[in-house]
């Protein structure tokens, strides 16, 4: 599945999870700003919907494209093996 960069509805967004100190580039109210324009665009698709959360275990950003008829996960970054072994490596 390929996504269009976020920068294309008017927001900049830097994701990285390599530091906490690189994570407060972008602030969290930009983040959910571009989430709402990409939801109001539709650019995800008819009934999907694109959200931005905290994963509870790692901390991590993770951004998930939602089944809103269903609430099934289509896709998400970063993906859920990634977050699991990222836990396992603390």
């Amino acid at each position: 599945m390929e996504i269009s960069p976020v920068n294309a509805v008017g927001a900049n967004a830097v994701v990285s999870h390599a530091s906490p100190s690189t994570e407060d580039l972008v602030p969290v109210r930009q983040i959910v700003a571009a989430v709402h324009e990409v939801n109001k665009a539709e650019l995800m698709g008819q009934g999907r919907q694109l959200t931005f959360a905290r994963d509870p275990e790692t901390r991590r950003r993770v951004i998930q494209i939602v089944d809103q008829a269903t609430g099934d996960v289509v896709d998400q970054l970063p993906p859920e093996a990634v977050l699991r072994l990222a836990e396992q490596l603390k």
